[in-house]
């Protein structure tokens, strides 16, 4: 049986009318865009010195030298300053990724439901996030354990195994930040698939920013520079990727996701995107970054600190709008 045109007109709008009534219900609050940044930010941190740490060992384990710093000469970068890096990141990505499963505990309402993802696993996204999550959480204190304590042989293999581990746990945590929002189905804006490419590329470049951090706190000023040169080269490539994610997922929202397009550029949302993201998290740090590099011209450790405050700045603005934009705006 065929319909006639009007028949189909009237479906066509009342299946929109559906979809947007599905729209108004969706009910997501900022804790839920700052644990999707923290969760992504602690996961790149450790996916970094993790990557970083099991290239020194295979190193060092080829050239028999265990007390080579890995990314500089031992007279440049001793190994006390290298641990003191390790040290920094992984205590700040453990303290970052138990506020963000804080976060997600209260989002839930009931603590006990978060126990519930543990007792009856699903397939669910939900399910293998919380999984993940308590994974990294684990491998980032043995990991933290590594920096603090003189670890015997066993130990030391033990986390090596967990970093080794971890990474792809790491990158599973980055990209379901994004697939986490991917699944409601009834937000067009969020059904790209760059959302997850583009909620990694960001975490990335927020990891880039707490291990920039940990290196300002080192007292030799040669530690920094050399960190920030290396850290630049890494997140010119990851900003570079934002921004063809971004382009992308606002050409893809342009058609049924419009009105929260324009939200983000010149609605309620407008100076958290513009501001927030767009300037602190792409364009200062990018322009900054390959200024420093083209010219061979050394950003000072306050500098660089204030650089990699406002990627992780822009971080949270990225979550934060594109979260917001896909929920009904309040009356």
């Amino acid at each position: 049986m065929r319909l006639s045109s009007k028949t189909c007109g009237r479906l066509l709008l009342v299946n929109q009318a559906k979809r947007q009534q599905e729209r108004d219900c969706v009910v997501f609050s900022k804790l839920i865009a700052i644990y999707l940044f923290l969760g992504g930010t602690a996961a790149s941190a450790f996916a970094l010195t993790a990557l970083f740490d099991i290239a020194k060992a295979v190193k060092d384990h080829r050239r028999g030298e265990y007390g080579r710093a890995f990314l500089a000469p031992q007279s440049v970068i001793s190994e006390p300053t290298y641990k003191r890096i390790r040290r920094f990141v992984y205590g700040t990505a453990l303290i970052v990724v138990l506020t963000g499963e804080l976060c997600l505990v209260a989002d839930l309402g009931r603590p006990e439901t978060f126990f519930f993802l543990f007792l009856y696993p699903t397939s669910s996204l939900v399910s293998i996030g919380a999984f993940a999550l308590t994974l990294l959480t684990v491998f980032l204190v043995i990991s933290l354990a590594d920096t603090i304590f003189v670890l015997p042989e066993w130990a030391r293999a033990v986390s090596f195994a967990a970093k080794a581990i971890g990474l792809p746990v790491a990158v599973i945590v980055m990209v379901y930040t994004g697939l986490l929002l991917q699944s409601v189905i009834s937000v067009e804006i969020w059904q790209s698939a760059w959302l997850p490419v583009l909620f990694a590329a960001s975490a990335l470049s927020c990891g880039c920013a707490v291990v920039m951090l940990a290196a300002c706190t080192c007292e030799d000023v040669r530690v920094t520079r050399i960190m920030a040169r290396l850290l630049a080269w890494i997140d010119i490539a990851f900003i570079l990727i934002e921004i063809v994610s971004i382009v992308a997922l606002l050409a893809f929202g342009k058609g049924s996701a419009s009105m929260a397009v324009m939200r983000l550029f010149e609605g309620d949302l407008s100076t958290t995107f513009w501001a927030g993201f767009v300037a602190c998290g792409l364009a200062i740090p990018l322009v900054a970054e390959a200024v420093s590099l083209a010219c061979k011209r050394e950003i000072p450790t306050p500098g660089a600190a204030g650089i990699a405050t406002l990627a992780l700045v822009g971080g949270l603005c990225l979550r934060i709008a594109i979260v917001a934009c896909g929920v009904a705006p309040s009356p």
